[in-house]
């Protein structure tokens, strides 16, 4: 069995004040999906927090991090996987031809 967000224990609580309109509106949406309205805001809560936190720009780390990734972004390549050069040798889906 696939390990999967939704078989983790639920424990914590999270309350929303909202209009009438968004709780519509909400409800509308989850019920379009079949889906209760309590998984789908929080599907798209969790989604959107995701991106936000790989969107981020700014990252604060210490010396000893910084030095280390330093050290990694200068280091000679070592070989490609062979997976890897497959990938890189093919054309990318903007280089094939339409159809």
């Amino acid at each position: 069995m696939t390990y999967n967000a939704g078989m983790a224990s639920k424990t914590e609580r999270l309350s929303l004040r909202l209009t009438p309109t968004q709780d519509t509106v909400l409800r509308r949406a989850a019920e379009a999906r079949g889906e209760s309205t309590s998984d789908y805001v929080l599907r798209h809560a969790v989604e959107a927090a995701e991106l936000d936190l790989a969107d981020r720009r700014v990252f604060a780390i210490d010396d000893a991090a910084w030095n280390e990734l330093q050290s990694l972004l200068s280091a000679t390549p070592s070989q490609l996987p062979p997976a890897m050069t497959r990938l890189l040798s093919q054309p990318s889906v903007l280089e094939q031809p339409t159809r």
